[in-house]
């Protein structure tokens, strides 16, 4: 962008100096060339069909005129960021070298598949956003914190840049394959509700008891019955 508005700019100048030279050196042709085109810009303002080439042209130009004011007052991004140093110097870091010195660090971590770090530099600090690719393992909340508590220690700890706002983490998390979800609840449990009906009333159905039945009251009172004469004869 600034090559193209080197040339622009030159371009313009040379064109400015061409018409103040023509102008003084013929001025009266300078007025017979601006008169003769004042009579054909009115003649096009009257004639309709050339009135819509007229407007056609102007908004084209209107609109890449635009789009170059854009260009221009549009903030830049900074292929460096400062770096304070003890002393009052100042330093100049790359910022491919600190893309890549994050990319390397957090790419080591557990689960990452693929990183990529987007730094943009403001002058004097930096925004930092993480773009992750993740396995299914992986344990989002404490995977970010690492990623953010990495970032903060490569950048203001090793390289002496400022991050600017909070380290931004964007995660693509990949799901498990189909059927190798693993279960979240005990091993070996069960619920009724998963079951056919004839296996659920068999797990409701209480089990019979193994343990042998008292004897009854009636047969405990014949035999104490049968019991009582005998001991009375013993007497006798």
């Amino acid at each position: 962008m600034n090559i193209f508005n080197r040339v622009i700019m030159v371009l313009a100048i040379i064109v400015a100096l061409a018409v103040v030279a023509f102008i003084m050196i013929r001025p009266l042709w300078a007025v017979d060339l601006v008169r003769l085109g004042l009579g054909y810009f009115e003649q096009v303002i009257f004639d309709e069909q050339l009135f819509y080439i007229f407007l056609a042209v102007t908004g084209g130009l209107g609109v890449i005129l635009l789009i170059l004011l854009w260009l221009e007052l549009r903030r830049r991004s900074k292929n460096f960021v400062e770096v304070d140093i003890e002393g009052g110097g100042k330093a100049r870091l790359s910022i491919a070298s600190v893309a890549q010195s994050v990319e390397y660090r957090i790419d080591e971590l557990p689960g990452v598949r693929k990183v990529k770090p987007k730094i943009k530099s403001r002058g004097r600090d930096l925004d930092v956003t993480i773009d992750l690719d993740t396995s299914p393992s992986v344990n989002i909340p404490v995977l970010s914190a690492k990623v953010v508590d990495l970032c903060r220690d490569i950048l203001e700890g090793q390289l002496g840049v400022k991050i600017h706002n909070k380290v931004q983490v964007n995660i693509k998390h990949e799901p498990y394959p189909r059927g190798t979800m693993p279960s979240t609840e005990p091993f070996g449990e069960e619920t009724l509700t998963e079951l056919p009906s004839s296996e659920r009333k068999q797990k409701e159905a209480p089990e019979p008891s193994t343990e042998p039945e008292p004897a009854s009251t009636e047969q405990e009172e014949g035999e104490a019955s049968d019991e009582e004469p005998s001991e009375i004869s013993a007497n006798w």
